[in-house]
């Protein structure tokens, strides 16, 4: 009967002993994070670039109420529709966003995303609506060029974000009168 304190002992050290070693090697002991899901990254693509639309947007409307061109007498109506763009595209992104649980398996290992980079913008109001046209386009060609590589309900929300972003092409060239 004495033998059996000295075999839990032996037993006890012996589940204790790989926890002691890892601990003395501190993280080292830990292993590399796993990588995100492939539509986690597709996903924070998606935010991205539409957080680099809203910044567009923004600079825009700050360019046409405070630029060079600013006071002129289209301006106003201008400045309207861009602020109702800005809006949808600010949804857009908020959606996006929902969909991005950070700290979950499926986002691990992906890091914050950083705030875009403040866009350089055309001058005139005809260049800065012909280059958010384009910026639409591409924006929209990209989103739908990710539909089939997500899951379905991602899949809803890009299509649904691309068909927003090309109606606002048009909108774009009847403002600037192209």
């Amino acid at each position: 009967m004495a033998a059996d304190p000295g075999r839990r002992a032996v037993l006890a050290a012996t589940a204790v002993l790989p926890l002691l070693v890892a601990g003395c090697r501190g993280t080292q002991a830990l292993q590399a994070p796993p990588q995100p899901a492939p539509d986690v990254s597709r996903l924070r693509g998606a935010i991205r670039a539409e957080e680099q639309t809203v910044a567009r947007y923004q600079g825009a409307v700050r360019l046409l109420r405070d630029g060079p061109a600013a006071g002129t007498g289209s301006q106003p109506a201008t400045i309207a529709t861009l602020a109702g763009l800005l809006a949808e595209h600010q949804e857009h992104l908020r959606q996006l966003r929902k969909r991005l649980v950070p700290g979950s398996p499926l986002a691990a290992g992906s890091a914050p995303l950083a705030a875009p980079a403040r866009p350089a913008l055309p001058a005139t109001t005809r260049a800065l609506l012909s280059y958010l046209g384009r910026a639409e386009q591409a924006a929209s060609d990209w989103q739908f060029g990710q539909v089939p590589h997500v899951p379905a309900s991602l899949a809803q929300l890009l299509a649904s974000i691309s068909a927003s972003e090309a109606t606002h092409v048009p909108v774009l060239r009847a403002v600037g009168g192209a």
